[in-house]
């Protein structure tokens, strides 16, 4: 599903079809929800899309990318980047600062190998073919809830660093991506106590204060094994009486290719739940009995 934030600079109502007879109710919310469409870009537009939280996010951001690239409303000539977010860790030699928050990778994709699911590395952003002036772009999000910092000093540092980042690239719009939505519900992985020093949530408020129009796309929530289904429904229900739920985008039509990007990792990865998810409702009907969730288990969340 996509949203747009409040103060997010965007017209709703330019990204809205109307509703079709074949739309239909997708568990989540009590309306069904037509089809999103991504902004229109001139030939002269610089966008990014950006992966949230870090890891298989940027897979997402980068399908996302070319999605948007592909779009009728997107004029020849366009600029399209993506990016990840992460934590600050030391970074190889070979990752070029442009401001000190964001890193160019290095021209050439390295494979990733089987068995290494690269967790505290760069190695799923290095794995990735080179979009757009070189992107996947590293965006670095200094400060969390372990810094010892209030919740203001941590928004005031981390939104500095993204905007900052982004007033370089000469970004104009910006899509953010977020595999499993614990950008809404704030989701378990996080230290201080408070939900809002979560890395997605922190990206979403950098977002917000940087004044640049951005919309945010949530890929299979609850998939990330980090929101129960009543506080996803709580989140999205809020969500929708703020009017901030634009439309749906079908998960069919970007799964595979998150899967193909994955196809090294364990089963356990996001974009390996989603493939699953996919794959099984096109095999099975669905069940009659009522129980048509299945159960997550990631990072010792259930």
């Amino acid at each position: 599903s996509c949203y747009r934030r409040p103060n997010s600079g965007f017209d709703c109502n330019l990204y809205r079809r109307p509703l079709m007879e074949s739309d239909t109710y997708d568990g989540l919310l009590p309306r069904a929800l037509p089809r999103f469409m991504f902004p229109p870009l001139s030939a002269t537009s610089r966008a990014i899309v950006i992966g949230m939280g870090g890891g298989c996010d940027v897979f997402a951001a980068g399908v996302m990318c070319k999605l948007w690239k592909s779009q009728p409303s997107t004029e020849s000539g366009a600029t399209v980047l993506f990016a990840n977010c992460v934590g600050p860790r030391p970074l190889p030699e070979d990752h070029e600062p442009l401001t000190p928050h964001l890193y160019r990778l290095p021209c050439e994709p390295v494979p990733l190998v089987p068995g290494d699911e690269a967790y505290g590395s760069t190695r799923l952003e290095l794995s990735m073919d080179r979009g757009d002036e070189g992107s996947p772009y590293l965006l670095v999000v200094p400060k969390d809830g372990k810094s010892g910092l209030t919740l203001n000093e941590v928004y005031a540092a981390n939104s500095a660093a993204l905007a900052e980042a982004l007033r370089h690239l000469g970004i104009e719009f910006a899509v953010a991506v977020d595999l499993g939505g614990d950008s809404l519900t704030g989701g378990s992985d996080y230290e201080g106590g408070n939900i809002e020093f979560g890395r997605d949530r922190q990206v979403l408020h950098a977002l917000t204060a940087s004044g640049i129009p951005f919309l945010q796309i949530v890929l299979g929530p609850g998939c990330d094994g980090e929101s129960s289904v009543e506080a996803m429904q709580d989140a999205i229900r809020t969500a929708d009486e703020a009017g901030s739920v634009l439309g749906a985008l079908p998960i069919e039509d970007v799964v595979a290719d998150m899967a193909e990007l994955a196809k090294t990792l364990r089963p356990s990865r996001t974009p390996h739940i989603l493939a699953s998810a996919v794959s099984r409702v096109k095999q099975t009907p669905a069940p009659t009995d009522g129980e048509t969730n299945c159960v997550i288990e990631r990072h010792g969340n259930r």
